[in-house]
């Protein structure tokens, strides 16, 4: 049985909106907007730019107001989730060139309200095309859009030197929709070929089954032996994930271990995918 994005909508739509808050008291104090982020290509503003576009872009496609195709027509240097996603990234950020990041701080919130208001009037089910070129249903996209307010909020905290606690119910609601977009951000090349599975369990939260066949992979409730299991921290799970900590420092820390008949396997992981 295919997994479902955990925990149910409400849920996710209360995580998101309580990290918009926080998110948005950060970047009203930001005093320097121009600060780099770390391991980023943009400063705090450039961050914060992107944050505030992706969440009134999603808001569109669920309203109707806009369509998708448009972005998705535009030139691109691949068609992968990823390589689709640094094409509107950089659009979003170009079309919001400047530095008042607290102009962004008071549009984070409202934007949010206004996605979630949008998917109320969706039927249960329905999919709604992205930029990054996928169908996503509202609870998919609300836990999307949690990740980027966890994700970014992390890094302009980190920018600015400032704390960012992620709770580990947050972090397994935003793992439970990257579960069920895995099998889109597989790195087909690099599995060409591969037949192996794995079991993810995240502390506290569910488990998972993992299946990858010569370029293709099918994620289910865990269930048949396999050749390796992770056992994460589902904060450090994402962290890493997101590719914002290093995987040997939470091995280290007991934060991430693999075991199994092939336990090397879970150094592996993260180069099978494409990357968020």
């Amino acid at each position: 049985m295919a997994p479902q994005v955990r925990p149910p909508t409400a849920v996710g739509q209360r995580a998101l909106r309580d990290a918009a808050v926080r998110a948005a008291a950060m970047l009203g104090s930001v005093s320097d907007p121009t600060v780099p982020v770390p391991g980023l290509e943009w400063n705090a503003y450039e961050t914060a730019a992107h944050l505030v576009a992706e969440i009134e872009d999603y808001a569109g496609f669920v309203a109707g107001e806009r369509d998708a195709k448009d972005v998705l027509a535009r030139p691109s240097t691949g068609s992968t989730p990823s390589q689709l996603s640094a094409v509107s990234n950089a659009r979003q950020v170009g079309e919001r060139a400047g530095s008042d990041i607290g102009q962004l701080a008071h549009q984070l919130v409202p934007a949010v309200e206004r996605f979630m208001a949008a998917g109320s009037d969706r039927f249960d089910g329905e999919h709604i095309l992205t930029s990054n070129g996928l169908s996503m249903s509202v609870p998919l996209m609300t836990s999307t859009l949690l990740g980027e307010v966890l994700i970014h909020g992390f890094d302009i905290a980190r920018a600015t030197r400032r704390p960012w606690p992620i709770s580990s119910q947050d972090a397994l609601q935003v793992i439970g929709g990257v579960m069920t977009m895995v099998p889109d951000y597989l790195d087909r090349e690099k599995t060409a070929g591969l037949h192996l599975s794995y079991e993810l369990r995240f502390r506290g939260g569910p488990r998972y089954r993992l299946a990858i066949d010569d370029g293709a992979a099918e994620v289910t409730e865990a269930g048949p032996k396999v050749d390796c299991w992770i056992s994460a921290d589902p904060v450090a799970f994402l962290l890493v994930g997101y590719q914002r900590i290093g995987q040997w420092g939470q091995t280290l820390r007991g934060k991430m271990m693999a075991g199994g008949s092939k336990p090397w396997l879970g150094f592996r992981f993260g180069g099978l995918l494409t990357g968020p």
